[in-house]
């Protein structure tokens, strides 16, 4: 008795939920059907003369990115792994705070001893300043640390993903002639 009801359950059973997936697809189906009879109709046959003649036409095609993802750009946003410390607002900014430090260019070096050396920079519009040891230059905070024989070594303060401010030495060297200028960067932990 018990096998032949534990046979009818599992029977009933298949044909309860056979019966849930046929009728879960029902609106599927006649979805796929209305799509069939609704598609328009092939007004123009192709012949191998319509085809040359829209061989020779410019077929022109734009994409609208409109809403769209691109799919060039990363997934992650490198633009916040290190952020500079904001700079004071109530104090006015210098002209060398103006701008970044790759945009400098090391001119000139006067060393007079350890504590009065002089370093000529030149901003993008081609001024010239002079600059000492701590000094503020660049719009990331950073001031100058030391001037050797032919470069000067700066420190900008940072903020890493961890939000734990680190500083960052970068130096810039006098060019020769033939050299492009260059910036070196150094991590101080």
């Amino acid at each position: 008795m018990d096998n032949k009801f534990t046979r009818l359950s599992v029977a009933l059973t298949s044909i309860c939920l056979l019966l849930a997936m046929v009728l879960s697809y029902a609106p599927a189906w006649a979805g796929q059907k209305n799509k069939l009879k609704n598609k328009p109709e092939i007004i123009e046959e192709l012949t191998p003369e319509r085809l040359a003649s829209l061989d020779n036409q410019k077929i022109l095609y734009t994409y609208d990115s409109l809403g769209r993802k691109d799919p060039f750009r990363p997934f992650v946003d490198f633009s916040q792994i290190e952020r500079s410390i904001p700079t004071e607002t109530g104090r006015p900014l210098t002209p060398l705070e103006k701008y970044a430090l790759n945009q400098f260019r090391l001119v000139g070096i006067i060393l007079a001893g350890d504590m009065h050396n002089y370093a000529l920079v030149e901003d993008p519009e081609s001024v010239g300043h002079t600059v000492h040891r701590g000094d503020r230059i660049g719009n990331a905070s950073g001031y100058v640390k030391e001037i050797k024989l032919n470069e000067v070594v700066i420190e900008e303060p940072y903020i890493d993903i961890f939000d734990k401010q680190q500083t960052r030495t970068i130096s810039i060297r006098l060019r020769d002639i033939d050299e492009e200028s260059t910036l070196h960067l150094e991590n101080d932990e």
